[in-house]
């Protein structure tokens, strides 16, 4: 086996890893293997990672982000550059949309300091300034952060997290231990956004999921409309969510005409043109009104609606029927 066939394999491998583990919703996020000193490996654009084959594996060029064939790499192609550019011993990086630190991201600090040293990302994480995802704005603010950082993690405000190490399982411990140390840190600003049953129990329709998570129970009693505080949240169900008195007619009402809600004493009820989008509506649900908490804690504010607009309008023209083919 070469060495390419060998690194591609294991970004599938990281792939079904990263959806099976709850770190990315549907095609969100991304990984990438160092080839050698002048390339690397990436997921494609918008594919399932469930379903990823290995021509969906993109060798690109440091140098200027070449590629050959038509199949597109992922649009965040940049900011892996910058991680094996900026740090040389890196030899595989993931992108994730992971909850607890997803919820810091919203909060608004150059940094998160942990108050204890964990072995691979370090006591402190600092944080990109926001780029709408894919632009060179983005890739500029993580690199700064990773400039900065001495350990293997940084997290992208209002987006998500991007690990690192010298091979993948390293990387993924690094996902792992900034999972668990923003779940720690979040436990000590608002005790009220925290939920030992997140959704187990859900009651699926045609194309429609009841999530009754508390998180999502607890956000419909305190706000009046959920906000895009994550982007991924923006791209998928829009530029918000209403929150509904505890009134049956008014909820299938927004069912029938396709919205997602939520209802006061009752959950969320996610809605979409399959189940597959269903499912992860329900995830960036969950996760989004998690920010939405520690957003309100520290001040932080959601994305600007222009934001939004732009991001949702490039999702459903360029990613939406690209899950829906793989789902």
């Amino acid at each position: 086996m070469t060495a390419e066939k060998q690194a591609k394999g294991l970004v599938i491998q990281a792939g079904k890893e990263l959806a099976q583990a709850g770190l990315i919703a549907r095609t969100w996020g991304n990984v990438s293997c160092r080839l050698d000193e002048g390339r690397f490996a990436i997921t494609a654009s918008g594919r399932s990672y469930m379903g990823l084959r290995e021509d969906e594996v993109i060798p690109v060029n440091m140098e200027d982000l070449g590629y050959e064939g038509d199949i597109k790499p992922s649009s965040e192609k940049r900011i892996h550059r910058a991680v094996y550019q900026l740090k040389p011993d890196a030899g595989f990086v993931i992108h994730t949309h992971q909850d607890n630190a997803s919820a810091v991201s919203v909060m608004g600090m150059e940094a998160v300091d942990f108050g204890q040293d964990y072995p691979f990302i370090g006591k402190k994480v600092f944080c990109a300034e926001y780029g709408l995802p894919g632009t060179k704005k983005l890739c500029g603010n993580t690199a700064r952060a990773l400039a900065r950082s001495q350990g293997r993690a940084v997290i992208l405000k209002h987006h998500g997290a991007l690990c690192f190490g010298k091979d993948y399982k390293e990387a993924f411990q690094a996902a792992y231990q900034l999972e668990a140390a923003c779940g720690q840190y979040l436990k000590t600003i608002d005790g009220r956004m925290l939920c030992e049953n997140k959704g187990d129990i859900k009651q699926q329709g045609s194309h429609v999921i009841w999530d009754r998570s508390q998180i999502l129970l607890d956000f419909a009693e305190e706000f009046g409309e959920m906000k895009p505080y994550l982007d991924d949240f923006a791209q998928i169900v829009g530029l918000k969510a209403q929150v509904l008195p505890r009134d049956q007619q008014g909820a299938e009402a927004a069912v029938r005409k396709g919205e997602s809600v939520l209802v006061k004493g009752i959950g969320a009820f996610c809605v979409a043109d399959t189940l597959e989008d269903a499912k992860a509506i329900s995830m960036i649900m969950e996760k989004n009104a998690m920010a939405g908490f520690a957003a309100r804690a520290a001040g932080g504010k959601p994305i600007k609606p222009w934001e939004c607009v732009l991001m949702r309008r490039n999702y459903v023209k360029n990613y939406a029927k690209l899950g829906q083919s793989k789902a």
